[in-house]
């Protein structure tokens, strides 16, 4: 697997390339990296160019200065593509990232060929929006603002079979994130996403674990958002990929 890091307009991009075909973009989720889709890259870049991406203040990517919204990791995706020469995608998005892909479906229609959402977020109010920010922020912030390692018990929240691997890997890779975890906290909060969903033309599987709490809202999303194809992984938290690979590859290969 290759590692690279290229340059858009607010600093690096870090991602990681395997494979031949077709682009596919991995988008992963709050906090984590491109790490979180170590245990399917490999099989899927037996059928696609698989660019697994560490969003803007992730990972090995840059941690600028900026606020970000939603519409800006869409933005840094496209300039990727750009200086890729990637023309059409199809993209996989894990919670957050799965904002950016209906984000870059919407104001980027012409660039996306497929989108498989991931555990995405759905609030249906402004005000719910702001509970489930200072649901979050009540339980992985001190009072200073700054985050608090997560315990195996808030681990569970995320994950179906928590391990102290995971835990590890989890506290080290979130780590890299700081401070944008919280500045990508409150871009999630901030995002109208239900507002969104009636201009999505792309072709859509939606993906929820049956342990993931997020999936209580999945039909508003498969409502929506027209033709919407959904997939349902019992035993599996918000990061399917990590916590049943070959369950989430199933679907995934089938639609895409």
């Amino acid at each position: 697997m290759k590692e690279e890091t290229i340059r858009v307009k607010d600093g690096n991009l870090f991602y990681r390339f395997e494979g031949q075909g077709e682009p596919l973009i991995l988008l992963h989720s709050l906090g984590v990296s491109s790490e979180s889709w170590q245990h399917v890259i490999e099989p899927l870049s037996r059928n696609f160019s698989v660019y697994a991406v560490d969003l803007m203040g992730h990972g090995n990517s840059d941690k600028p200065s900026k606020n970000y919204e939603i519409y800006h990791y869409a933005e840094n995706v496209i300039e990727l593509m750009d200086v890729l020469k990637i023309n059409q995608a199809r993209i996989i998005g894990n919670s957050i990232g799965a904002m950016v892909s209906i984000e870059m479906s919407v104001s980027f229609p012409q660039r996306l060929a497929k989108q498989v959402l991931v555990g995405c977020p759905i609030w249906d109010t402004a005000w719910e929006r702001m509970e489930r920010l200072m649901f979050y922020s009540y339980l992985r912030y001190d009072s200073d603002g700054n985050l608090e390692p997560i315990t195996m018990d808030g681990l569970s929240l995320f994950f179906a079979h928590p391990t102290t691997a995971v835990l590890d890997w989890y506290n080290n890779v979130e780590a890299k994130a700081e401070p944008w975890r919280k500045k990508a906290q409150i871009a999630i909060v901030l995002y109208d996403v239900v507002s969104k969903l009636h201009m999505v033309n792309c072709p859509t599987l939606i993906i929820s674990g049956g342990k993931d709490e997020l999936h209580e809202k999945d039909q508003v999303l498969v409502q929506r958002i027209k033709g919407a194809k959904y997939s349902l992984i019992e035993d599996a938290g918000h990061l399917p990929q990590m916590d049943a690979p070959e369950d989430f590859l199933k679907p995934v290969m089938e639609f895409l």
